[in-house]
């Protein structure tokens, strides 16, 4: 239980965050409701089987290498402090997103978080992150600015 711990805690503030985000769409037209309700439920649905899935990973039994003196490589930190250190790594990387879409811009930022957090989650070599990270922002542009005529945050673009 006590490894499950921290994933119930994410769980539940992000259904915090769902509901205050849900409650500000409640002054939105059909229209402009629609998607962010649709997201939220969305990330709230997924939080809920980011737990299910721990609870099946916590009952399965450890595989004999994992099992600590059997030739595990013994990081410095427990894989809970990993994970919570990479956890909080990743929340800290979104913070700073969020504070410099106003200040730098949606097309600035957006590319440098991206690539950030591809980096940092290792998902891939660096330049497929780039081709990731510009990709998504000229798709962004293309779609919400021109396509859409929606207004997007500039900041030093402006």
């Amino acid at each position: 239980m006590k490894k499950l711990v921290p994933y119930i805690l994410f769980a539940v503030a992000v259904g915090v965050l769902g509901i205050i985000f849900y409650v500000d769409t409640l002054d939105m037209s059909k229209a402009a409701y629609q998607l962010p309700r649709l997201l939220i439920g969305l990330v709230m649905g997924l939080s809920v089987l980011m737990i299910i899935e721990r609870v099946i990973l916590l009952r399965k039994p450890a595989p004999a290498a994992a099992q600590p003196g059997t030739g595990d490589s013994n990081p410095a930190a427990p894989p809970e402090q990993r994970s919570l250190l990479r956890i909080g790594v990743f929340v800290a990387l979104l913070v700073a997103y969020v504070m410099t879409i106003k200040p730098l811009g949606y097309f600035i930022s957006t590319p440098l978080f991206l690539c950030a957090a591809l980096y940092f989650l290792r998902a891939t070599r660096l330049l497929w992150i780039v081709l990731i990270a510009v990709s998504f922002t000229v798709f962004v542009y293309l779609l919400f600015v021109l396509f859409l005529n929606l207004p997007v945050p500039m900041g030093l673009m402006e």
